[in-house]
């Protein structure tokens, strides 16, 4: 039997703030919503963004919202203190602004650019040095799935005009960027990072999102906050600390019909993250999109969409893209020894499955592993 998908039904419910603490309904890729129609916002010193309050029962929700990494992100917090609440959601987004400005690859003077141009960078900066250091780690675990050099294969596909047919690809062009793609051809430590073959180019666009999820989260932790969600273009991460029944529903996209739910997970203190073939793709019928497995060059077939539940946004936002090129046996065994949760959905949309902890609240699925 194939798994039915949430729809309707659960749209309506997904953006209510209930209870004593919250059940926070989030519609992943559709973003963070809240019923924002009802607050009083104020933009923000002209830094283009937005603050809202609104108070229920003994607590504020505070929320704010500003393009960042190309991506609309919201920070949402519920606290007791108004201005505390908006105080550690200001500090959140400014940890965040300076941890995107060191590991983006359009700003022509950050690291990763210089790294790309030059083809090394001295003095890597603390958050370069975590998300590379974590990279190697899911390139190790994944026997190299898992690669942030495919970036020579995806300026050519980018390159392209979209969406067009698989038989306009020039194959050569591809094989010979392919032969450009390799972790161990990128050399670095806390002093510096180069790429050992003319050519070579590096994207943290599958991993660095995650990692500035993960320093808003700390940085409203260090103001004290207790119970917030973050989402960044769909990673999201959520914390729920001072309450047992207090905890976020966040939604997963069909990747059949997007503006469906196909699934809800529940999460309290945690991070999902959502893998799919039809946000960005390149050809009409979704099979090369902006996902490549290192070892062909082109987009892996088995599955449309992958979320993987983790501890931190990092872990579930590389974890999502390692999985997309791995078999269900392969990815049972990255699992177990990565210490993750997920959620698949097969290419043609019929069947899903999850691990035996994926926190799975709405839909069916069959058991992974």
């Amino acid at each position: 039997m194939h798994p039915r998908c949430a729809g309707d039904r659960y749209r309506r419910t997904r953006r209510r703030v209930r209870g004593e603490g919250v059940q926070g309904g989030i519609s992943r890729r559709n973003l963070l919503k809240y019923g924002a129609g009802t607050l009083a916002g104020a933009a923000l010193g002209g830094l283009g963004w937005v603050m809202a309050t609104h108070r229920f029962r003994s607590r504020y929700r505070v929320r704010a919202a500003q393009t960042l990494m190309k991506t609309y992100v919201s920070v949402t917090v519920i606290d007791e203190d108004r201005d505390q609440g908006r105080a550690a959601v200001a500090a959140a987004f400014r940890r965040m602004r300076a941890a995107a400005a060191v590991l983006t690859r359009f700003a022509p003077q950050s690291p990763v650019a210089v790294l790309n141009r030059t083809g090394r960078v001295a003095r890597i900066p603390a958050d370069l040095y975590t998300v590379l250091d974590r990279a190697r780690h899911y390139w190790d675990l994944s026997g190299g799935s898992f690669d942030v050099t495919v970036l020579p294969v995806l300026e050519y596909y980018y390159s392209l005009p979209r969406p067009f047919a698989r038989e306009r690809l020039d194959r050569a062009e591809v094989e010979r960027r392919k032969a450009l793609i390799g972790f161990r051809g990128l050399a670095f430590d806390r002093g510096g990072a180069r790429l050992v073959r003319a050519g070579m180019a590096v994207t943290l666009d599958g991993i660095a999102k995650g990692h500035v999820v993960d320093e808003g989260m700390r940085a409203l932790r260090a103001a004290g906050v207790r119970n917030a969600v973050i989402d960044a273009g769909g990673d999201v991460r959520t914390m729920s600390a001072d309450d047992p029944q207090h905890y976020w529903t966040i939604g997963i996209a069909d990747p059949q019909d997007p503006r469906r739910l196909c699934a809800t997970a529940q999460l309290r203190n945690g991070a999902l993250a959502t893998s799919g073939n039809y946000e960005i793709y390149f050809t009409s019928d979704r099979r090369l999109f902006h996902i490549i497995n290192p070892r062909t060059g082109y987009s892996p077939d088995r599955y449309s969409s992958v979320t993987v539940f983790a501890e931190h946004a990092m872990d579930s936002d590389a974890g999502g893209v390692t999985l997309f090129s791995l078999d269900r046996a392969q990815s049972c065994e990255v699992l177990r020894r990565g210490g993750l949760e997920a959620f698949l959905v097969s290419w043609d949309g019929g069947t899903r499955w999850r691990s035996r902890g994926f926190p799975l609240a709405r839909g069916e699925a069959r058991l992974l592993c």
